[in-house]
């Protein structure tokens, strides 16, 4: 997906008002765009989510082929149900940590007169949070912190062999260290249990890398970009709360997740056959116009941008949204308190080529 060269709230307003839900051939699979249809395939027992691809994975070494089958993300049924206990498990681990005190230290490693805030904070500072709040010392802290790009690649769908072999080579070692703690914090069960916490922490991991990244920068930008009103409100943590679950509505770094149907089932009038695919578009449902009124302007303070779909419903919500809408939260309000003139320092932005996420490849800041 090239984002670079491509409006999508263009496209999205276009489809929401003349194919809410429609068979693309190209793609082989159902659109859903539309608040209602989105919600529908979101919250339905018989849409579940795919099996992974597994060109590669006989390459994989046993540890990253069990993080495939294991991870709550891209599991169904008890399975799924096991996995997502597990992770919730692994989440109640987390306490409390100060954020300003990780921003500063991160910051104390760049020049504030000109920096790239995506490598320097919103690639690490998400998943910082989560291995500070779990108490995991600072050698552990450095390996997770400098591998995640590489242990996210898992969730790939077509994984090179690069890929593999970028996998296979920290995968061991991310599990040594994973079970150490489970074994340290939590007390009485098997191997094979253990391994499942090891896992799902990997899945928190690569959630919080992933949508904190984004979240990150697009609250700072939109942030920037509307900071006569910030000003007024810089003693209000609520306003930048709600700024960013507002950027989560109109400017998120999920756009899309897939779903394949367990057996037929209808969606208005469309009948959807078992085995056939449905893209869902939550970034479109996020801009329709029936749920959320003038929906390209951003407003923090309208009275239902929690509503977005962002995070998604059901069985396979974020587990992380709480912490992630939190952390980007104190991000926003301590940066704008500290530093009175934030600024961005380019008029475009370049963005991965990634299918389902739109994240800047690059965002370059200056704090004074």
């Amino acid at each position: 997906m090239n984002w670079d060269n491509i409006d999508h709230r263009a496209i999205y307003k276009a489809q929401l008002a003349n194919n809410p839900i429609y068979w693309d051939p190209n793609l082989n699979m159902w659109v859903a765009y539309s608040y209602e249809y989105c919600k529908t395939v979101l919250t339905s027992d018989v849409a579940i989510v795919s099996e992974p691809i597994v060109e590669a994975e006989s390459l994989l070494n046993g540890n990253a082929k069990q993080a495939i089958k294991k991870l709550a993300r891209i599991t169904n049924n008890i399975q799924h149900e096991e996995s997502r206990s597990a992770a919730i498990m692994m989440f109640q681990c987390i306490r409390p940590v100060q954020i300003n005190e990780l921003i500063d230290s991160l910051l104390g490693k760049v020049n504030l007169t000109q920096f790239d805030f995506v490598t320097a904070i919103a690639k690490q500072l998400p998943v910082l949070v989560i291995l500070k709040g779990m108490g995991f010392d600072d050698d552990d802290c450095a390996f997770v912190t400098e591998n995640i790009a590489v242990l996210v690649r898992i969730m790939a769908p077509n994984k090179s062999a690069a890929d593999v072999t970028a996998i296979n080579s920290v995968i061991d070692e991310f599990y040594a260290i994973a079970k150490r703690y489970v074994n340290e914090k939590l007390n009485g069960y098997n191997e094979a249990s253990i391994t499942l916490f090891a896992v799902n922490l990997l899945g928190l991991f690569i959630q919080s890398y992933d949508a904190g990244r984004g979240l990150l920068c697009n609250s700072l930008i939109n942030m920037v970009r509307h900071c006569d009103d910030m000003n007024r409100q810089l003693t209000d943590k609520l306003y930048f709360k709600r700024c960013v679950i507002e950027t989560l509505r109109l400017d998120p770094p999920v756009h899309h997740t897939k779903r394949i149907a367990a057996e037929d089932f209808r969606i208005g009038e469309h009948l959807i056959k078992s085995g056939e695919l449905i893209m869902i578009v939550m970034a479109a449902a996020n801009l329709d116009p029936v749920v959320f009124t003038d929906p390209e302007k951003y407003d923090p303070l309208r009275n239902n941008n929690e509503e977005h779909l962002t995070f998604g419903l059901g069985g396979h919500n974020c587990l992380a949204k709480y912490l992630t809408i939190d952390m980007a939260t104190d991000v926003c309000s301590y940066l704008a308190n500290k530093y009175p003139a934030i600024g961005i320092l380019q008029h475009e932005f370049k963005y991965e080529a990634l299918l389902n996420v739109r994240l800047v490849k690059e965002l370059m800041v200056k704090l004074i």
